[in-house]
């Protein structure tokens, strides 16, 4: 999808700084793309490339600043949290948003308080996709936290293969915040202590309103790491102790199991002997089978008290 201030990529252009917004392109949306805006064609390839990090790049004639923005994303019918980049490609006539990934929680952020006509100033337009990256991310991690407690309870009453996945999926999604977070970190201090030159045509001029704007976002951002942070140890704690608890029960079970087995061996090692075609105390006795049952019962119950004793059972 191609989308120019917010209306269609056929409308004719405004004059004046532009937004243009490049979602998921098909090739003749990126051909239409160069012709609006004569773009460094590897800037293009970085941005929609799903693995590329953050970071910030300058040409001779534009700039482009890469942050990892948060997303839903569904493969083999589950829901997971993931990230992906979006590239932001400042030069001298406007401003240009690519992204790989159609995610409509991430394009309703971008479009939100997008004035009239599509107007917008490179700089308040930069701050406010930062901002609103930031936000989504501290969104997605309070679900995240809402997911651990609930999985948390799950695990408390019962251990099932569905619950062990969950929290597999839960690690990586935090995983993949954690790092996504520390990269956009470096990012927005830099452009906030360094400043941002579009290409050779200059330099950015922030207003003060667009620095506190930028220095917010860092403040959600660094909240986000430590957020992340802290659920990456609580999720590795949950996964230790559940691991030890299906450890602890098995070798319950195979203490008990090994326990019969002893017990039965007894018994069943009475009545073999005395099974034997040989000469045996008691074997024309009237009351042998009494006295030979009696036997491997006296027998059991000593093993059984000897085990009790040891707490073995």
């Amino acid at each position: 999808m191609l989308s120019v201030h917010g209306e269609t990529a056929h409308d004719a252009p405004v004059q004046g700084p532009r937004w243009i917004n490049l979602v998921d392109p098909s090739p003749e949306e990126m051909r239409r793309l160069l012709e609006l805006e004569p773009l460094d064609e590897a800037f293009i390839g970085h941005a929609l490339d799903q693995h590329e990090c953050p970071r910030i790049e300058v040409d001779h004639e534009s700039t482009m600043v890469v942050v990892r923005a948060p997303y839903l994303e569904t493969r083999h019918g589950d829901r997971r949290h993931s990230t992906v980049p979006i590239g932001v490609i400042l030069t001298p006539t406007g401003l240009t948003t690519i992204c790989k990934v159609h995610d409509q929680a991430i394009q309703e952020r971008l479009r939100s308080g997008l004035p009239p006509g599509g107007q917008m100033r490179a700089e308040r337009r930069l701050c406010h996709i930062v901002k609103e990256v930031s936000l989504l991310f501290m969104l997605y991690l309070k679900e995240i936290s809402a997911e651990i407690q609930e999985l948390e309870h799950d695990l408390a009453d019962t251990r099932t293969n569905e619950d062990l996945k969950q929290l597999l999926t839960l690690q990586k999604s935090v995983t993949y915040f954690h790092s996504a977070l520390k990269t956009n970190d470096f990012i927005i201090d830099r452009i906030l202590r360094k400043g941002l030159a579009v290409g050779n045509a200059g330099r950015l001029n922030f207003t003060e309103d667009e620095e506190d704007v930028l220095d917010y976002a860092l403040t959600e951002t660094r909240q986000g790491i430590y957020m992340s942070k802290i659920f990456t140890e609580v999720l590795s704690s949950i996964a230790n102790v559940t691991s030890s608890i299906i450890s602890n029960s098995v070798n319950q079970i195979m203490k008990v199991l090994t326990s019969m087995t002893v017990i039965i061996m007894i018994p069943t090692f009475v009545t073999s002997l005395y099974g034997m075609n040989v000469e045996l105390p008691f074997q024309h006795d009237a009351l042998a089978f009494l006295i030979v049952a009696a036997m491997g019962g006296a027998l059991t119950a000593g093993v059984i008290w000897v085990m009790k004793l040891r707490r073995i059972l």
